[in-house]
């Protein structure tokens, strides 16, 4: 079996990835084959999935771990100043330059840069950036001096990168030059076996951060956080465990400390996974059971609860195998 941490030995806390799960598995094993290359490489997946956590991956598991990691958040970054963010400026470039400044591209030297949500990238900057991928050269605005890229590229998309080639919004040769190797990160929703080993090591984490918190789960913890689908992937997971954390009055994280937005949803409440939707008798067994539990059993107060008769429940009760 893979070990739940992958990698952490000689890495730092944002370059660990959770992998029990045969998908999360492969995943991690072919960013251990290219840490070591120089290949430009394209982690796609949804929001929340892990796409930073594996870019760190890939420079700190390789020799590059020395090197600097730059990292571009191109969303953040006015259209207007991406250029000179990234290609850097000479003096007098333009009004406000009162000096050289070297850009990402050259600050990472022979490190990583981390174009991170590549797909913000303006269209005239994608025929640009597609120059210095295919070229491996740059220039400052305003200069004549051409420099070399030395650092690697590593980009991120958000799941949709496809449909913006397919609709012309992003440059088709710019996604297969930065895709030489394309890694998708599935979603939580599809790493199941990875949910539980992903909040224990959340919970370490807080017990590091806060010196005390709840050293394990409840059972009925464990089953919550397995049966929600978790839209907002590992991030929404560790704001989660966070959550429960404060929440916690003792020893144990409790069902009762999860966020009620996950306890109320509907795979949650009636005991089922996202993918495996309950029939109509699934859900009526389900909350037979749920209420006799609450009342400890008493037949009489069920049935009340229930808006049935004592023998309707009992009749319910042997169909269902409850007894």
């Amino acid at each position: 079996m893979a070990k739940a941490k992958i990698g952490q030995a000689k890495t730092p806390a944002d370059a660990t990835i959770i992998a029990r799960d045969p998908q999360m598995i492969e995943v991690v094993k072919l960013l251990k084959r290219l840490a070591g290359t120089s290949s430009n490489v394209l982690l796609s997946g949804e929001s929340g999935t892990g796409k930073d956590v594996a870019a760190h991956a890939l420079h700190f598991w390789g020799d590059r771990s020395s090197l600097p990691m730059v990292k571009v958040d191109l969303p953040s970054i006015p259209a207007t100043l991406l250029e000179s963010e990234l290609f850097g400026y000479e003096r007098g470039a333009f009004t406000g330059a009162a000096a050289t400044k070297a850009g990402k591209l050259e600050l990472a030297d022979r490190g990583t840069v981390f174009l991170d949500q590549i797909g913000e990238l303006p269209p005239v900057l994608q025929a640009k950036l597609l120059r210095v991928v295919e070229d491996r050269r740059f220039e400052r605005l305003g200069g004549t001096e051409s420099l070399e890229l030395e650092a690697r590229i590593v980009a991120s998309a958000s799941a949709g990168l496809e449909q913006a080639v397919e609709r012309e919004l992003f440059r088709r040769d710019l996604f297969h030059r930065l895709g030489v190797f394309w890694i998708r990160l599935p979603p939580l929703r599809e790493r199941k076996r990875d949910i539980v080993p992903l909040a224990e090591h959340f919970l370490e984490r807080e017990i590091e951060r806060r010196g005390r918190a709840p050293s394990r789960f409840a059972p009925n913890a464990t089953e919550a956080l397995e049966n929600y689908s978790w839209p907002g992937n590992v991030r929404e997971l560790k704001g989660a465990i966070e959550h429960g954390v404060l929440m916690a009055r003792g020893d144990t994280l409790e069902r009762a400390d999860i966020p009620a937005y996950v306890l109320d949803s509907s795979s949650v409440a009636w005991g089922f996974a996202r993918e495996k939707r309950p029939s109509l008798a699934d859900v009526e067994r389900s909350y037979i059971e749920r209420v006799l539990k609450d009342v400890g059993g008493n037949q009489t107060r069920a049935a009340e609860i229930l808006g049935i008769s004592r023998k309707s429940l009992w009749q319910r009760r042997r169909r269902y195998e409850l007894d």
